[in-house]
C-alpha cells in the first residue's frame, strides 16, 4: 500500500540518490550472507511470491482505490532476504510500466522492504503461539511503519504540511510573502482535491482514513488466508524460514 507513486525529477537528488545507495548495499548483504540451502528450497516459491506482489500493487481494489502490496505475504513465505531480492524486481518492473519513477526505485524498494522485515520479525514470533494473530499483527504494523516512512519521506522533501491532514487557515496577504502566500494556494488545492475524495457516505479526510483503514484491513486477511493455505498444503515451508510449523 505504500508503493510511491512519484515520477521522476520531483524528489529531489538527495534523497533518491541515497535510497539507491543504500539499496544496493543491503541487496549485497543479502546475496553474500545468502543461505544456499535455503534459498534451493524456497526458489519455487519465490517466483509465485513475485508475481503475486506484482499483480497485487499493479490492479487496484474494486472496492477500495488502492493497490496492495503483499509484502509482508512475501516475507513470510520465502524470508525477508528473498523478499528485498523481489521487491527490488518488482519495483524496477513496476518503474518501466509507469508506476512511479526510475529514480524512485531505490526510496520503494527501502519502504516496502521495510514491510517485509518488520512483518517477517513479528510473525517468527508471533507466528508461534497462533497463526491468525501473528499474521495480521504483522501485516497492520508492518504497514503502518511503510506508511509512515512514506510521509516522512514525501514531507520532507515538500513540507509536512501539504501530506498530513490540517486545518485552513486565515490567510493575511499583507503579513506574509510570496512564498508564503504560495503554500497557502497548496494548502487549498490540497484541500480541494482531499475534499473531492468520497468513500461509502464519507467524503474528505474521513474518506482517506476510512480508505486506508479497509486497504490495511484487506491486505491482512487476503495475506491470512495465503498463509492458511500454505500451511497446510507446504507446513514445511513455514518450519523452513521461521523455525516452526503450523498445523
Amino acid at each position: 500500500m505504500s508503493h510511491i507513486h512519484i515520477p521522476d525529477g520531483i524528489l529531489p537528488f538527495y534523497l533518491w540518490v541515497p535510497a539507491y545507495l543504500i539499496t544496493f548495499f543491503i541487496i549485497f548483504l543479502v546475496i553474500k550472507r545468502m543461505d544456499k540451502e535455503q534459498v534451493k528450497r524456497v526458489l519455487p516459491f519465490t517466483g509465485i511470491a513475485a508475481a503475486l506482489m506484482l499483480i497485487a500493487m499493479s490492479v487496484p481494489l474494486v472496492i477500495v482505490p488502492v493497490h496492495l502490496s503483499l509484502a509482508v505475504l512475501t516475507g513470510i513465505l520465502i524470508g525477508p532476504k528473498m523478499a528485498f531480492l523481489v521487491v527490488f524486481v518488482v519495483s524496477v518492473i513496476l518503474a518501466t510500466f509507469g508506476h512511479g519513477g526510475i529514480t524512485i526505485v531505490g526510496i520503494n524498494t527501502l519502504v516496502i522492504g521495510s514491510e517485509v522485515l518488520v512483518g517477517s520479525t513479528l510473525f517468527r514470533f508471533l507466528g508461534k503461539k497462533h497463526l491468525t494473530t501473528g499474521v495480521i499483527i504483522s501485516v497492520v504494523v508492518a504497514v503502518l511503519v511503510s506508511m509512515t516512512m512514506t510521509i516522512g519521506i514525501i514531507g520532507g522533501a515538500v513540507g509536512f504540511e501539504e501530506v498530513l491532514p490540517h486545518t485552513p487557515h486565515s490567510h493575511d496577504e499583507n503579513n506574509v510573502g510570496n512564498h508564503n502566500q504560495e503554500t497557502h494556494q497548496e494548502r487549498e488545492h490540497i484541500d480541494e482535491v482531499v475534499e473531492q475524495v468520497n468513500y461509502l457516505v464519507f467524503s474528505g479526510w474521513m474518506a482517506v482514513i476510512l480508505i486506508l483503514v479497509v486497504g490495511i484491513a484487506l491486505e491482512a486477511v487476503i495475506s491470512l488466508l495465503i498463509v492458511r493455505f500454505f500451511s497446510k498444503v507446504k507446513p514445511d515451508l513455514l518450519d523452513t524460514i521461521h523455525g516452526f510449523v503450523q498445523s
